[in-house]
C-alpha cells in the first residue's frame, strides 16, 4: 500500500522539542491544516463543519528508518522514565514497525481560501511541516469511553508544574506557553535546577529552566 500526503501541519512548534505529549493537553495551542496538490477540493470537506473534533492519521519524522531491520518489540516510554522496557503495541512510541501518529484535536472551524480548505485546529501534538494522510471525523457515540483503563498511563499520571514568565516578552504567547511548559518537555531523566532549556516557537527562543516544580521563562528571544 502506498499513502499519499493530503496535507501539511502548520504550527508554531518548530521541533520535537516541546511538543505535547499527547493531542488535546495544549488546546491553547493553535494550528492549521493546509490541503495539498488535488485533495484541496473544497467538497472533499463538505459536511465536516459538524463536527468538533477530528482525527489525523500522520507520519512520525526524525526518526530511523526500520525498513531492513530487525522488529524492535520492546521500547522506553518517556512517562516511564526512559529506564523501563513495553511492548511496543502497550506505547505510542514512534519507534514502530510503521511510522503512523494519531492525533484528535479540535476543529476550531474550516476556512475557504483561493487555494482550497484551510482547517483551523487546536491541541495537535505535531510539529511544523508534518505529513498528513488521512482526516476522519471523531464520533462521540462510538469512540468516547471515559470508564476505560489507561494501561500503565494509570499509575504515571502526569503533573502539571506552575509556570513563572520572569517578564511579558512573550505576553502575546503566554496562555499556549503556559500549557506547554506545564508539562516538563525536559526528559524525564533530567533535572539539572541550573540548566536552561530552549523551545522554538514560532520566531522565538523561548529559554526555560526548571527548579522544585516550577519553570522559570527566560526573557530572550531570537
Amino acid at each position: 500500500m502506498q499513502l499519499e500526503i493530503i496535507a501539511k501541519m502548520h504550527s508554531p512548534m518548530k521541533e520535537k522539542f516541546g511538543l505535547p505529549r499527547q493531542s488535546g493537553l495544549a488546546n491553547e495551542l493553535k494550528g492549521t491544516v493546509v490541503f495539498e496538490g488535488k485533495y484541496s477540493d473544497k467538497r472533499a470537506v463538505e459536511g465536516l463543519e459538524g463536527y468538533d473534533y477530528i482525527w489525523l492519521l500522520w507520519e512520525f519524522e526524525g526518526v530511523k528508518d526500520t525498513k531492513g531491520e530487525e522488529f524492535r518489540a520492546m521500547v522506553r516510554p518517556p512517562r516511564l522514565g526512559g529506564n523501563t522496557y513495553m511492548g511496543v503495541f502497550a506505547t505510542r512510541s514512534p519507534f514502530r514497525p510503521n511510522p503512523i501518529g494519531m492525533s484528535c484535536v479540535k476543529l476550531d472551524r474550516i476556512e475557504m481560501t483561493d487555494k482550497g480548505p484551510v482547517l483551523h485546529i487546536s491541541g495537535a501534538d505535531l510539529r511544523d511541516g508534518t505529513p498528513i494522510f488521512d482526516i476522519k471525523p471523531y464520533l462521540p457515540y462510538a469512540e468516547a469511553h471515559p470508564d476505560a483503563r489507561g494501561g500503565f498511563t494509570d499509575e504515571t499520571n502526569m503533573k502539571r508544574l506552575e509556570v513563572v514568565f520572569e517578564d511579558d516578552s512573550y505576553k502575546e504567547d503566554e496562555a499556549a506557553l503556559r500549557e506547554i511548559l506545564s508539562q516538563d518537555p525536559r526528559p524525564a531523566y533530567q533535572n539539572d535546577p541550573e540548566r536552561v532549556y530552549g523551545m522554538n516557537y514560532k520566531d522565538m527562543n523561548v529559554r526555560f529552566r526548571v527548579e522544585e516544580g516550577t519553570v522559570f521563562v527566560i526573557g530572550n528571544k531570537l
